[in-house]
């Protein structure tokens, strides 16, 4: 039976999540962020006659996640997402992938969702001039220009730099005051880290520079036992990542409601 659900079934979603917990490193944020009562976030479940759950549906205004360990109700939830407004709906490919093609969702992006256990230390040859900071209140500005400067980021203001170190940390480069290169977490928990953000001025790539602001922020985070996760289609991107250690579990899809 799927039905929205209150609080009451906080302990088993979690327990849920963790399954896989590197996959659900967003949806953990999100629910401790909003929790169960939240008029602009409902979570809907499939739950059996033990109480046992089968899948879960998360809506956030009009974005939707979708996750299952296992077996589904795929009718049930096409069912409920039918008569939802929504914009789009993401989650594990095996699981959104049968939902989408029930619903006739046609248009879509995958990409590979990867997970670092460990990290060996090498150092990158830079710049001596180049500067390793951290990411904070001071040089936000900083990073905001670096990101309208990329053409691959979307557009990103102070606030959604802020909002993003709230529950992360960042590193970057620095080049006579100005910020070149990149990387930061967001979503941090006491299991795993989402990195986002990871990017090189177009006048400084190939020289090392994300790398190096890469292991930095890797290696803390193994430091304190947190698992930094990413997602990825660019496969350039993905040499460095594999080259730090990063190995794909999983692939995640979005698709768009036309």
């Amino acid at each position: 039976m799927i039905k929205k659900i209150g609080r009451k079934y906080e302990k088993k979603v979690i327990e849920y999540l963790n399954l896989e917990k590197e996959i659900n490193t967003f949806s953990l944020q999100e629910l401790k962020n909003y929790g169960f009562e939240n008029i602009f976030y409902k979570i809907y479940c499939d739950i059996d006659q033990d109480g046992n759950i089968n899948g879960i549906l998360f809506k956030c205004f009009e974005y939707l996640t979708f996750y299952s360990y296992g077996d589904f109700d795929v009718d049930g939830f096409c069912e409920l997402i039918s008569n939802m407004e929504f914009n789009e709906i993401s989650g594990k490919s095996s699981c959104v992938d049968l939902i989408a093609k029930k619903l006739g969702l046609l248009k879509y992006r995958k990409v590979h969702l990867c997970r670092l256990l460990s990290i060996d230390k090498y150092e990158e040859d830079i710049d001596d001039n180049f500067k390793l900071k951290k990411i904070n209140i001071f040089n936000m500005k900083k990073v905001v220009k670096l990101y309208e400067e990329i053409d691959e980021f979307q557009n990103t203001t102070i606030e959604n730099v802020r909002l993003n170190l709230r529950s992360g940390r960042g590193y970057c480069i620095e080049d006579k005051k100005r910020i070149i290169s990149m990387a930061k977490s967001t979503a941090e928990n006491k299991n795993t880290a989402m990195i986002i953000g990871v990017g090189t001025h177009r006048d400084y790539r190939n020289r090392g520079l994300a790398t190096k602001c890469m292991m930095k922020l890797c290696s803390e985070l193994l430091d304190k036992n947190i698992i930094p996760c990413l997602f990825y289609d660019n496969e350039e991107a993905g040499k460095i990542y594999k080259k730090l250690g990063f190995e794909t579990i999983d692939n995640w899809s979005i698709y768009y409601k036309e």
